[in-house]
């Protein structure tokens, strides 16, 4: 008998079976796949690096990418040097570290598939094709197509999932990139790994037609920067929850005796698609839940901790991807200082969603005398020009507020 069963030995699952086991909780983890690679940029933010130490501690190959190369709609190109490195690290790396640490504290890990689970009296029964084991608690850790969230009923809308592409290419660079494009609610990303460059496209448009248009874009860019790499890929899909703010208020992402973590639970940033953070902030949560047998207040726990911010993530989506802000937040940054502090702060997680717009309103003043004085008139009248294009109902639909 476990106290507690995990299914999913991901960065999430991990983390959660490591701070059980290190005091003293019989936790097992299931997980047939792992290690495994996942479909992953894996830059890992100045935040989560200093709210999570562990991550620094774990020995496990990384890079500190100072540099950072925007690529608007319009094929315009900024370059920003960050004050706050992004680390970028091997996903199947990262999460085998993690693991070894959980079961070196003491955790069991079991290679194989759970089939299904029952709960019987007050205990659950996982059962694997090597047989069955109880726990008095259950967490799926599984992912965004999480098995366990669809056992327990609770499966995310169609609508709720980012469709991402990732290949491989065999070059290195000291730089990151992220590229933007006229008609696509997502991004391209270029990330420079320890032996070579991740480069992948995530998008909210998920179905036949968009995919092609994702891989035609994916395989335009490295033909375009990487010609010589075209014939070398093998280009892989996967799904990315995207958070509900209105979904996590009707649904439950535990119980009693059960509970989501990370992409099970969808905690995801709809902007940025960044779920590493959030996997280990709602692991650790979770963790100190069951320690202090308080496993019905991990819900609201997590919606005091971060949830606000993924609200306001979410409230400000549509808005972020038109293709005129992208355009206008570029060529501002191209003109200021400020402006790229600010973008530099947000990619580091020194500045949330919550905040942005409180330090964009210190700097006002510096902004605005950067773009009043700059000499190049056709800029000036192209930013005023995408500004009026930007309709008053994504103003209002960004301002909206509260989901409480």
């Amino acid at each position: 008998m476990y106290k507690v069963a995990i299914i999913g030995a991901g960065i999430g699952g991990s983390y959660l079976s490591y701070c059980l086991s290190k005091e003293g909780v019989d936790t097992i983890v299931f997980d047939f796949r792992a290690p495994h690679e996942k479909i992953c940029g894996v830059g890992v933010s100045y935040k989560t690096i200093e709210k999570f130490p562990i991550i620094s501690e774990l020995p496990c190959r990384r890079r500190e990418v100072w540099k950072l190369t925007f690529i608007s709609p319009k094929e315009r190109m900024l370059k920003v040097e960050l004050e706050k490195p992004l680390t970028i690290f091997n996903r199947r790396d990262l999460d085998h570290s993690l693991l070894k640490k959980a079961i070196k504290s003491g955790a069991y890990f079991k290679k194989e598939k759970v089939h299904a689970f029952t709960l019987q009296g007050d205990n659950w029964r996982v059962s694997t094709g090597n047989g069955d084991y109880k726990a008095e608690i259950l967490v799926g850790a599984d992912g965004a197509l999480s098995g366990t969230r669809r056992k327990l009923r609770l499966p995310p809308k169609k609508r709720d999932y980012f469709l991402a592409l990732q290949c491989f290419l065999d070059v290195h660079k000291d730089f990151f990139t992220i590229k933007f494009f006229p008609d696509l609610r997502g991004y391209l990303w270029a990330f420079p790994r320890v032996d070579n460059l991740a480069v992948g496209m995530v998008s909210k448009d998920c179905g036949r037609k968009s995919s092609n248009n994702m891989k035609e874009g994916l395989l335009h860019f490295i033909e375009r920067y990487y010609p010589e790499q075209i014939n070398r890929i093998s280009i892989k899909g996967a799904y990315i929850p995207l958070f509900s703010a209105k979904d996590f208020q009707d649904m439950p992402i535990c119980s009693n005796n059960w509970a989501l973590i990370g992409d099970a639970a969808t905690f995801v940033d709809p902007v940025s698609g960044e779920g590493i953070y959030y996997a280990i902030y709602s692991a650790e949560i979770l963790a100190q839940c069951i320690l202090e047998n308080e496993l019905a207040i991990y819900q609201p726990l997590c919606m005091k901790h971060f949830g606000a911010n993924l609200v306001k993530a979410l409230q400000g989506y549509k808005y972020f991807y038109q293709a005129e802000f992208i355009d206008v937040m570029i060529h501002m940054a191209k003109e200021s200082l400020s402006v790229q502090r600010i973008i530099s702060d947000m990619i580091s997680g020194r500045l949330d969603y919550l905040s942005w717009k409180g330090a964009f309103r210190k700097k006002l003043h510096t902004i605005m005398s950067d773009f009043i004085f700059n000499p190049d008139l056709a800029s000036k009248q192209e930013v005023i020009t995408n500004l009026v294009k930007l309709s008053p109902k994504h103003y209002r639909h960004f301002s909206k507020s509260k989901i409480s």
